[in-house]
């Protein structure tokens, strides 16, 4: 399908479905009701005027934030088959999600992301359970079940959510215990022979203490296949699980537990080998076959067996105290371990060239934040809170480049370096005051926030080589020439440097530890970093009628600089990255039209984005282009989003997004990755992983079948352009525009009691891949998932 045909179908069918929405609602009142089940006629959560949301940490309507928000209810969470963030981003306007080297997800939200794989490092845009943080991206990936609704906050969150918000915040909220005894269970059966099972019990267990346990497993195949072995890979065995207690002693004292953890077994995702680069005589990838077209085809070394065995858990207590009838004190207090094992083919071969382990890594974080806040009702707002977190962050991983064709334990490669791996330790530790309040005057609503932050971090890596079984070559040879030909062109005497020496750390001192002067010795790296800043937020509302809102908000945030995790040649090549800042300009609307069956939101926003973070190369004296972490002085982003929402009849959803982006660097000099040319210049050059159009579109059907049943079916389109993979990319490195097309029917009993459900995710089967990467000889790219397609049976007692 060509890139025009694509975007001719997406244009379309999006237009269609409004259209749809747009005749429906006009007729709407000649129509008679439906004498459906309540299942089928109840009005749909998209309903802004029904959604309760805590964006702003207090319970609000929807309509009445004046903050660009989607939220995503439950219901139709389970109904479209919603469970990790690359689904919910497929459908949130602005929302882009990409898979990276280490199994990480990087998520980009309006142009603002951080494609670091760094375990240790921040994202741009936070992510939280019952606002009780989940501080690095690896922690998110299998905490989306038994949830109540997802909340996506747009543009800078500092002052509420505090450092590393500048592209905004994601918010699950867990379905919590219930005062009577209540019960569910899904599931489904799909393609692959992927089994997906769901289940809660809830209830009471005193008059005032409640539970809820809840937990999600999913058992599938591998969908990748070797295209020269035959060989399958890309297994999937997840397990997840949530307990929670509220205990309710008073009417003024409410104390929640939520202990929960995941454990990801089975095999990561593969990559595509696309190309190679730079490949001499004796290369094994040199004559590599290049993956056919297709999102199951995939080559893989049998060497790494690839493999994940990572888990997590995480302990949430928060504590509401009602000091009077309008001012409450809230604890909340959070603990969060993960532990990372796995192993991946990086190279898209079957030559044993660039094998990736990772051991030994985790990230341990203590979160704890004390609030007051005043009620919601009265005129004056308020909210006022200390907050302190404490990380740390283990990355250790090996490289294996030993193919089996050149290595035999005596070939003079990198001077007997068959093997290299890194080590790096971060702590960090944040202290931050805030406070946000508001005050009404008559219909307007005047709002500001503030937060201070102070954040140190401190950084140790070293970067050491694995002597090949049966190798007798020692390391110190290379590596004494290298750091000899750095120590005379720095005037200093050479020195003999021992294989004990290099069997400990590799990295050269070119930039000298601690404000110390550079040895030209290899030894291990040591950084400190210490950062504070100011984020605020102003703004006005303005509220003409219920359910019609205009809003105009001009918010500055700021992500915390960063320490990279590499295989560093040098102490330049670790250096860190500072601070972040993003200036944001934004106004919009939300609008409840003809009798509620439309809803209407809007907003145009214009980022001043200075010293963006990115992972890029450094030229370095002893390899060539190596990885590090630098700050891009200035880009801008600006754009517009438009979501329609009609309900023009009971049980019948039409929607239609429209998100415009447009995402450029104004000022930034520097190394091009892909084509190694020094101090190019990329003003003008577009920010990576931001399609400047993204449309979704549906519609969503419920209708009675007789007395006790009612059917329901519903359709959903998702249409981005293309984008790129990093700044001043070339075809090669594009990720292409596609479109995918996802459908569902199915039959409900009395009371929704029970259901049972067809789908179809990607059912015309569109090739498509959210990210690209090279490592030192191969392009490759990571495929979405093809068409898959299944059954699930869902059922629950209330």
């Amino acid at each position: 399908m060509t890139k025009h045909n694509v975007s001719l179908r997406a244009v379309l069918l999006g237009g269609s479905a409004i259209f749809i929405a747009y005749a429906s609602a006009a007729t709407a009142q000649t129509q008679p009701a439906a004498s459906a089940s309540d299942a089928a006629t109840a009005r749909p959560y998209s309903d802004a005027d029904e959604i309760v949301v805590t964006a702003q940490k207090r319970e609000q309507k929807l309509n009445d934030v004046g903050l660009t928000v989607t939220a995503i209810g439950g219901k139709a969470l389970q109904e479209r088959n919603i469970s990790s963030l690359s689904d919910i981003a497929q459908i949130v306007p602005g929302l882009v999600f990409s898979t990276s080297a280490s199994n990480t997800p990087v998520y980009t939200l309006r142009g603002v992301g951080f494609n670091d794989t760094t375990l240790g490092s921040y994202p741009d845009v936070s992510v939280y359970l019952d606002e009780a943080p989940l501080p690095f991206p690896v922690m998110t990936k299998l905490a989306a079940f038994d949830l109540e609704r997802v909340e996506v906050l747009k543009g800078p969150q500092g002052t509420l959510f505090g450092n590393n918000a500048t592209g905004g915040a994601i918010n699950y909220i867990a379905a919590k215990p219930t005062r009577t005894f209540k019960a569910g269970a899904t599931l489904g059966y799909g393609r692959f022979n992927t089994i997906d099972g769901e289940g809660y019990v809830s209830g009471p267990l005193s008059s005032t203490l409640s539970a809820r346990v809840s937990g999600k497993v999913t058992h599938g195949d591998g969908w990748y296949k070797s295209y020269t072995t035959g060989e399958k890979t890309g297994d999937t065995r997840n397990y997840a699980g949530r307990m929670q207690l509220l205990w309710e002693p008073t009417d003024r004292l409410r104390v929640a537990l939520n202990a929960n953890g995941w454990l990801e077994k089975g095999e990561p995702p593969a990559v595509q080998l696309i190309a190679v680069r730079n490949a001499g005589p004796g290369n094994p990838v040199t004559n590599a076959p290049i993956a056919p077209a297709n999102a199951r085809a995939a080559d893989f070394s049998s060497n790494i067996n690839p493999y994940l065995d990572n888990r997590l858990w995480q302990a949430i207590g928060r504590i509401d105290y009602d000091v009077t009838d309008a001012l409450t004190v809230t604890s909340l207090t959070s603990y969060s371990d993960y532990k990372q094992k796995m192993a991946f083919d990086g190279d898209g071969t079957v030559q044993n060239n660039a094998d990736f382990r990772f051991f030994g890594g985790g990230i341990k974080s203590f979160s704890q934040e004390l609030r007051l806040a005043n009620g919601g009702s009265g005129p004056f707002r308020f909210i006022v809170g200390l907050n302190y977190s404490s990380d740390k962050a283990r990355d250790s991983s090996e490289l294996d480049y030993r193919d089996s064709t050149i290595n035999t334990g005596t070939a003079p490669f990198l001077g007997g370096i068959f093997r290299s791996a890194f080590r790096a330790n971060q702590n960090m530790k944040n202290y931050a005051a805030f406070g946000n309040a508001e005050y009404d005057i008559g219909d307007l609503t005047v709002k500001g926030g503030v937060r201070y932050t102070k954040s140190k971090r401190d950084a140790n890596s070293c970067f050491y080589g694995v002597a090949a079984e049966n190798s007798n070559l020692p390391f110190a040879p290379l590596y004494t020439f290298f750091a000899n030909l750095l120590r005379s062109q720095n005037g200093l005497p050479p020195i003999t440097v021992t294989p004990a020496d290099t069997l400990g750390c590799l990295t050269i001192n070119t930039t000298g530890l601690l404000g110390g002067a550079p040895t030209f010795l290899p030894g291990e790296f040591f950084g400190k970093l210490n950062e504070d800043n100011v984020s605020w937020r102003a703004g006005i509302d303005y509220k003409p009628r219920p359910g019609f809102l205009l809003y105009a908000n001009v918010a500055k945030g700021y992500k915390a600089g960063s320490f990279p995790s590499v295989a560093a040649s040098t102490t330049q090549q670790s250096q860190p990255v500072t601070q972040e800042s993003l200036m944001s300009y934004e106004a919009g609307f939300k609008a409840s039209l003809i009798d509620r069956t439309l809803q209407a939101n809007g907003a145009v926003f214009f980022y001043d984005y200075r010293d963006r973070q990115i992972r890029s190369k450094i030229a370095d004296p002893n390899f060539g282009l190596l990885d590090a972490l630098v700050n891009v002085p200035k880009s801008t982003v600006k754009g517009f989003e438009l979501e329609l929402t009609a309900t023009p009849v009971r049980g019948f959803t039409a929607y239609g997004n429209f998100t415009y982006i447009d995402a450029k660097v104004k000022r930034y000099t520097g190394i091009n990755p892909e084509t190694g040319t020094v101090n190019q210049n990329f003003d003008g050059a577009a920010l990576p992983y931001t399609p400047k159009y993204q449309i979704s579109t549906g519609v969503s059907y419920g209708f009675p079948l007789g007395e006790n049943l009612s059917g329901f079916g519903g359709a959903d389109l998702t249409f981005r352009s293309d984008t790129s993979a990093f700044i001043g990319a070339s075809k090669l490195f594009e990720i292409r525009d596609y479109a995918t097309v996802d459908l569902r029917a199915g039959v409900r009993g009395p009371d929704d009691r029970w259901s049972v459900q067809v789908w179809g995710k990607n059912v015309f089967n569109q090739y498509y891949w959210d990210n690209v990467a090279f490592f030192f000889d191969t392009v490759t790219r990571w495929p979405s998932r093809p068409a898959t397609y299944g059954v699930t049976f869902a059922y629950k007692i209330n």
